[in-house]
């Protein structure tokens, strides 16, 4: 997968891929797509006999990156190594609420709570935090695009070496232009804070392959099935 024109380190990529399929060879970018779009289709925990018999790989390779990948802390699984989130969207533990089409999920970051369903552009609900007072904001999507108008800014983190630690935890959701300024100045500018707007734009286009894959597997949602 390369890298859109006009993107860089800047729009959150590393390697010339999206931060959250960033790590590991091409199997390991394909086994994250098909993961996020079976998750969102069958909205239960992924077999790794299927994600093999989706890539037409063996299922010994496909074990060893998924091992990889969950020691990274790039998916979530479970006790049995069922995957439960892939890039930003889980079925597990998660800071952010996303009801997409009613069914609830959550995220890794709140950019990730914003930027999957504008690239699937569908309906959605956000619910999450403020990361400085704490106050609940809600964010309802319609086709992938907010639906009233709203003050929030999104802290989009510059990253680090940990993807969890470093960008996932400090990207969040602020309820004024001054509590972005002020979780600015808490994590010493380390990353800008965007508007809603630009902030959905981009996770548009951070999502696009992924929403691509979950598009193509919804044409034959039986081959997701264990």
């Amino acid at each position: 997968m390369t890298m859109p024109p006009g993107r860089g380190r800047d729009d959150c990529c590393e390697d010339g891929r999206p931060v959250f399929l960033s790590g590991g060879d091409e199997l390991a970018v394909l086994l994250r797509e098909l993961a996020f779009g079976a998750l969102l289709i069958t909205k239960e925990p992924i077999e790794p006999a299927t994600l093999a018999r989706l890539t037409g790989s063996e299922e010994r390779h496909v074990a060893e990156t998924l091992d990889g990948l969950a020691r990274a802390g790039r998916i979530d699984r479970d006790e049995r190594g069922r995957v439960l989130g892939s890039a930003g969207l889980t079925l597990g533990d998660g800071p952010h609420g996303l009801a997409i089409d009613g069914h609830p999920f959550r995220t890794w970051c709140a950019f990730d709570a914003l930027g999957i369903p504008a690239a699937l552009a569908g309906n959605a609900l956000v619910a999450t935090e403020c990361g400085v007072c704490e106050r609940p904001i809600e964010i309802e999507l319609r086709a992938g695009r907010p639906s009233g108008g709203t003050s929030a800014r999104l802290w989009l983190s510059a990253g680090g070496a940990d993807m969890r630690a470093d960008f996932c935890t400090p990207t969040v959701l602020l309820c004024s232009a001054a509590h972005a300024q002020a979780w600015a100045e808490r994590h010493g500018g380390q990353g800008r804070a965007l508007s809603l707007a630009e902030a959905i734009d981009l996770g548009a286009t951070n999502w696009a392959s992924v929403a691509a894959t979950a598009a193509s597997l919804a044409q034959d949602p039986a081959g997701v099935q264990p």
